[in-house]
């Protein structure tokens, strides 16, 4: 509680007239002080800019859930939809066709030795190479399979962050608007005091 300040006159006693007058001195500026806060409150009021800010803060909330669903609802379908899955798996049938296309062509270098001895040979080493080939293409394939599914994963792991970051900032922002509308009133109610002294 704030003390009381009271005047003091040296060597001198108040009258019981005098400290009357005080109290209604004071009562008056109470009275002046209630009506500023009055007036402070109605003009916020009828200004709108309490609303402004719930419709802010209500519009911010709003942003969020939706961005965040979005963004969920991206990963859910990049999960579900098995674009991921199926490409691993496309690569895997290339390979596997790649590797019978090479069988065939080894089969078909042995069928050449009886017609053509030269030739065979010729044909026997482009095989082996086509072979040797298919082979490095299916695991390049597959490592390409390996690297890339983590990195789709980090993906869906980087979309679920930035969610959480921007819900977070937008709470924020919503909670600091709510802090100024509280700091405006209480430093309008300050200014109403001011004014009524």
């Amino acid at each position: 509680m704030a003390k009381a300040r009271s005047r003091s006159y040296p060597n001198q006693d108040l009258s019981a007239e005098q400290v009357a007058e005080a109290v209604k001195e004071a009562a008056k500026k109470i009275r002046e002080t209630a009506q500023g806060v009055r007036e402070t409150v109605k003009t916020i009021r009828e200004s709108g800019a309490v609303h402004e800010v719930a419709e802010a803060v209500k519009e911010t909330a709003v942003a969020a859930r939706d961005t965040t669903q979005e963004i969920r609802d991206t990963a859910l379908e990049i999960k579900e939809s098995g674009v991921v899955r199926e490409s691993a798996k496309a690569i895997e049938e290339t390979a596997v066709a790649a590797v019978n296309t090479a069988e065939v062509a080894a089969e078909t270098v042995q069928q050449f030795p009886k017609g053509a001895p030269k030739t065979s040979r010729l044909v026997k080493r482009g095989a082996k190479q086509v072979k040797q080939d298919i082979k490095m293409a299916a695991h390049r394939i597959d490592k390409a399979i390996k690297r890339e599914a983590p990195k789709v994963k980090r993906k869906v792991k980087q979309l679920q962050r930035k969610a959480r970051a921007t819900t977070l900032n937008l709470q924020r922002n919503a909670s600091h608007s709510i802090k100024k509308i509280g700091a405006s009133k209480k430093s309008s109610r300050g200014r109403g005091k001011k004014r009524a002294m």
